[in-house]
Protein backbone atom coordinates (compact mmCIF):
# COMPACT_ATOMS: atom_id res chain seq x y z
CA UNK A 1 0.00 0.00 0.00
CA UNK A 2 3.11 2.09 0.47
CA UNK A 3 4.68 1.89 -2.94
CA UNK A 4 0.93 2.46 -4.19
CA UNK A 5 0.62 6.14 -1.98
CA UNK A 6 4.23 6.95 -3.26
CA UNK A 7 3.45 6.44 -7.24
CA UNK A 8 -0.47 8.38 -7.20
CA UNK A 9 1.92 11.24 -5.22
CA UNK A 10 4.25 11.17 -7.95
CA UNK A 11 1.66 10.91 -10.48
CA UNK A 12 -0.33 13.85 -8.42
CA UNK A 13 3.16 16.01 -8.60
CA UNK A 14 3.85 15.28 -12.34
CA UNK A 15 0.18 16.73 -13.07
CA UNK A 16 0.51 19.79 -11.00
CA UNK A 17 3.60 20.39 -12.87
CA UNK A 18 2.22 20.29 -16.01
CA UNK A 19 -0.77 22.26 -15.52
CA UNK A 20 1.23 24.74 -14.10
CA UNK A 21 3.09 24.99 -17.41
CA UNK A 22 0.59 24.90 -19.73
CA UNK A 23 -1.16 27.78 -17.80
CA UNK A 24 2.31 30.02 -17.40
CA UNK A 25 2.37 29.31 -21.27
CA UNK A 26 -0.72 30.22 -22.01
CA UNK A 27 -0.09 33.32 -20.01
CA UNK A 28 2.79 34.65 -21.72
CA UNK A 29 1.59 34.06 -25.06
CA UNK A 30 -1.04 36.29 -23.82
CA UNK A 31 0.99 39.05 -22.83
CA UNK A 32 2.94 38.72 -25.44
CA UNK A 33 0.50 40.10 -27.80
CA UNK A 34 0.51 43.33 -26.43
CA UNK A 35 3.92 43.23 -24.77
CA UNK A 36 7.56 42.43 -25.57
CA UNK A 37 9.38 39.63 -23.46
CA UNK A 38 12.19 42.29 -22.40
CA UNK A 39 9.10 44.02 -20.13
CA UNK A 40 7.03 41.40 -18.91
CA UNK A 41 8.57 40.05 -15.65
CA UNK A 42 8.26 37.00 -13.91
CA UNK A 43 6.20 38.20 -11.00
CA UNK A 44 3.70 40.33 -13.33
CA UNK A 45 3.19 36.44 -15.31
CA UNK A 46 2.44 34.04 -12.49
CA UNK A 47 0.18 36.65 -11.31
CA UNK A 48 -1.30 36.41 -14.47
CA UNK A 49 -1.14 33.08 -14.41
CA UNK A 50 -2.86 32.68 -11.13
CA UNK A 51 0.59 30.84 -9.56
CA UNK A 52 2.82 31.54 -7.24
CA UNK A 53 6.73 32.49 -8.35
CA UNK A 54 7.97 29.99 -6.46
CA UNK A 55 5.78 27.57 -8.70
CA UNK A 56 7.25 29.20 -11.43
CA UNK A 57 10.67 28.52 -10.61
CA UNK A 58 9.77 25.23 -9.65
CA UNK A 59 9.42 24.52 -13.06
CA UNK A 60 11.15 27.09 -15.19
CA UNK A 61 14.22 28.81 -14.78
CA UNK A 62 13.15 32.07 -16.70
CA UNK A 63 11.00 33.41 -19.59
CA UNK A 64 13.55 31.99 -21.90
CA UNK A 65 12.71 28.67 -20.85
CA UNK A 66 8.87 28.92 -21.02
CA UNK A 67 9.50 29.92 -24.73
CA UNK A 68 11.39 27.01 -24.91
CA UNK A 69 8.82 25.32 -23.37
CA UNK A 70 6.20 26.06 -25.77
CA UNK A 71 8.41 26.10 -28.82
CA UNK A 72 9.27 22.26 -28.01
CA UNK A 73 5.60 20.96 -27.72
CA UNK A 74 4.56 22.81 -30.53
CA UNK A 75 7.06 21.04 -32.86
CA UNK A 76 6.34 17.65 -30.90
CA UNK A 77 2.85 17.77 -32.29
CA UNK A 78 3.75 18.35 -35.79
CA UNK A 79 7.04 16.15 -36.20
CA UNK A 80 6.64 13.63 -33.31
CA UNK A 81 10.55 11.99 -33.58
CA UNK A 82 10.71 12.04 -37.84
CA UNK A 83 13.47 13.56 -37.34
CA UNK A 84 14.84 10.35 -36.56
CA UNK A 85 15.33 8.69 -39.93
CA UNK A 86 17.61 11.08 -42.35
CA UNK A 87 14.90 10.47 -45.49
CA UNK A 88 12.18 12.24 -43.77
CA UNK A 89 14.50 15.45 -44.52
CA UNK A 90 14.59 14.64 -48.16
CA UNK A 91 10.74 14.21 -48.36
CA UNK A 92 7.98 15.23 -49.36
CA UNK A 93 6.40 14.55 -45.84
CA UNK A 94 8.74 17.19 -44.58
CA UNK A 95 8.25 19.98 -46.33
CA UNK A 96 4.12 19.48 -45.79
CA UNK A 97 4.72 19.37 -41.80
CA UNK A 98 6.75 22.08 -41.84
CA UNK A 99 3.91 24.21 -43.82
CA UNK A 100 1.45 22.65 -41.47
CA UNK A 101 3.46 23.96 -38.53
CA UNK A 102 3.57 27.20 -39.79
CA UNK A 103 0.41 27.22 -39.98
CA UNK A 104 -1.05 25.48 -37.04
CA UNK A 105 1.11 27.88 -34.99
CA UNK A 106 0.62 31.38 -37.03
CA UNK A 107 -0.55 33.16 -34.23
CA UNK A 108 2.40 32.26 -31.59
CA UNK A 109 5.28 32.73 -34.24
CA UNK A 110 3.91 35.50 -35.59
CA UNK A 111 3.54 37.41 -31.96
CA UNK A 112 7.03 35.91 -31.47
CA UNK A 113 8.31 37.70 -35.03
CA UNK A 114 6.36 40.96 -33.74
CA UNK A 115 9.02 41.00 -31.21
CA UNK A 116 11.69 39.92 -33.07
CA UNK A 117 11.80 36.47 -30.90
CA UNK A 118 12.39 34.46 -34.27
CA UNK A 119 16.11 34.26 -33.82
CA UNK A 120 15.54 32.78 -30.37
CA UNK A 121 12.47 30.30 -32.06
CA UNK A 122 14.85 29.29 -34.98
CA UNK A 123 17.44 28.49 -32.28
CA UNK A 124 15.24 26.54 -30.49
CA UNK A 125 14.10 25.12 -33.91
CA UNK A 126 18.07 24.00 -34.85
CA UNK A 127 18.78 22.38 -31.07
CA UNK A 128 15.87 19.94 -31.97
CA UNK A 129 16.99 18.72 -34.98
CA UNK A 130 20.39 18.84 -34.24
CA UNK A 131 19.81 16.49 -31.44
CA UNK A 132 18.94 13.82 -34.09
CA UNK A 133 21.23 14.22 -36.91
CA UNK A 134 24.00 12.77 -34.49
CA UNK A 135 22.30 9.24 -35.29
CA UNK A 136 22.22 9.70 -39.00
CA UNK A 137 24.86 7.03 -40.24
CA UNK A 138 26.50 9.28 -42.59
CA UNK A 139 29.29 10.60 -41.47
CA UNK A 140 29.45 14.01 -43.14
CA UNK A 141 25.97 14.87 -42.00
CA UNK A 142 26.85 14.30 -38.47
CA UNK A 143 30.50 15.96 -38.39
CA UNK A 144 28.29 18.96 -40.49
CA UNK A 145 25.12 18.73 -38.95
CA UNK A 146 24.38 22.63 -38.26
CA UNK A 147 25.28 23.17 -42.62
CA UNK A 148 22.85 20.40 -42.92
CA UNK A 149 20.26 21.97 -41.36
CA UNK A 150 20.92 25.15 -42.42
CA UNK A 151 20.53 23.71 -46.02
CA UNK A 152 17.62 21.47 -45.87
CA UNK A 153 15.82 22.81 -43.23
CA UNK A 154 16.61 26.52 -42.41
CA UNK A 155 15.48 27.71 -46.12
CA UNK A 156 12.33 25.69 -45.42
CA UNK A 157 11.90 27.32 -42.17
CA UNK A 158 12.72 30.87 -43.37
CA UNK A 159 10.04 30.48 -46.29
CA UNK A 160 7.42 29.35 -44.21
CA UNK A 161 8.25 32.09 -41.71
CA UNK A 162 8.03 34.86 -45.22
CA UNK A 163 4.45 32.83 -45.89
CA UNK A 164 2.98 33.61 -42.52
CA UNK A 165 4.30 37.24 -42.32
CA UNK A 166 2.69 38.03 -45.49
CA UNK A 167 -0.99 36.91 -44.48
CA UNK A 168 -0.71 33.08 -45.93
CA UNK A 169 -2.14 34.75 -49.31
CA UNK A 170 -1.21 31.50 -50.69
CA UNK A 171 -2.55 27.95 -50.31
CA UNK A 172 -0.59 25.39 -47.72
CA UNK A 173 -1.22 23.04 -51.57
CA UNK A 174 0.30 26.36 -53.55
CA UNK A 175 3.28 26.71 -51.22
CA UNK A 176 4.07 23.47 -51.77
CA UNK A 177 3.99 23.68 -55.05
CA UNK A 178 6.36 26.52 -54.97
CA UNK A 179 8.67 24.97 -53.35
CA UNK A 180 8.67 21.91 -55.00
CA UNK A 181 8.70 23.95 -58.07
CA UNK A 182 12.14 25.40 -56.31
CA UNK A 183 13.89 22.04 -55.73
CA UNK A 184 13.22 20.89 -59.42
CA UNK A 185 15.04 24.20 -60.44
CA UNK A 186 18.06 23.30 -58.25
CA UNK A 187 18.07 20.24 -59.64
CA UNK A 188 17.67 20.99 -63.75
CA UNK A 189 20.35 24.18 -62.81
CA UNK A 190 22.67 21.61 -61.87
CA UNK A 191 22.33 18.98 -64.74
CA UNK A 192 22.68 21.87 -67.05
Amino acid sequence: MCKDYVIKKIGDIMNKSIKTKKQVSKTLIKLLNYKPLDLITIKELAKKAEISRTAFYNNFNNLDDVLKYIYQNAHKQVFKDKYSHLSYVYSDEHIKDMIHFFDKNSKLLLVLIKWNLIELIAKYNTEIVLSYTQHYKNKFIREHAFYFISYYHGSLFNICTYWITNGKQESIETLFKIIKEFEKIKFIQKAT
